[in-house]
């Protein structure tokens, strides 16, 4: 039976962000209502509670937390569920700086690469240097993970929460830039992309991260 927290959170199903705490949320079995934006309904309430603008916002009665990574630190420091954190501090020194590399180097140029997919009117120049930079901080990832279950240690943890839509989202960008299987180049990043999706939780998001994707493009 899942944990009753009286939570509610801003989601949206194909930000990268959101997916990270969904992934923390589904492995401590947590009941999070989610509330899937853009929604007209909610458009108001959200604004006057997120100045910053952005999915995913948790609110936990009166406290309002923003941004994915305090999201999911706050869900830890409540004590809820199991615990993504590892107990060795090497451990959870390796887990946040692949956290780090993720949320700075990796969808930083995934960003600006997200807004050169449709080839009409693509600048060439700034997908190459984009995805030099991508690279680059794939080959930082590729030296940092473990695996092939785990991002760090033998059980699930934040990096997990972190790896799972960043590997995703790198897995089909390439494509769309003509690198069939971006992944190759990588072979412990790719090996712990697949024996992490053996986890529910990781399997979850990864296909709800797809259905999202496959209905963007198709609009």
């Amino acid at each position: 039976m899942s944990i009753q927290t009286g939570m509610k959170m801003y989601n949206s199903q194909l930000s990268p962000f959101a997916a990270r705490c969904r992934l923390a949320i589904y492995a401590k079995d947590l009941d999070v209502e989610l509330l899937d934006m853009p929604d007209p309904a909610l458009e108001a309430e959200f604004s006057r509670l997120a100045p910053m603008h952005k999915v995913p916002l948790l609110i936990d009665g009166a406290t309002v937390v923003p941004e994915s990574e305090v999201i999911c630190e706050y869900l830890e420091d409540k004590g809820l569920g199991i615990s993504l954190r590892p107990d060795d501090p090497v451990a959870t020194a390796r887990m946040r700086l692949l956290s780090r590399i993720g949320d700075l180097y990796v969808m930083d140029p995934m960003g600006e690469l997200f807004g050169q997919i449709n080839p009409a009117g693509r600048d060439a120049q700034l997908v190459a240097r984009e995805m030099a930079e991508l690279s680059k901080a794939m080959g930082w990832i590729e030296h940092y993970i473990g695996g092939p279950d785990f991002a760090v240690g033998d059980s699930l943890t934040l990096a997990d929460c972190e790896m799972v839509p960043v590997l995703f989202f790198f897995d089909q960008i390439g494509p769309m830039f003509g690198y069939a299987d971006p992944l190759r180049d990588y072979p412990r990043a790719q090996a712990y992309y697949e024996g992490i999706q053996k986890t529910p939780a990781a399997a979850k998001v990864v296909a709800e991260l797809d259905a999202a994707l496959r209905r963007m493009m198709g609009n």
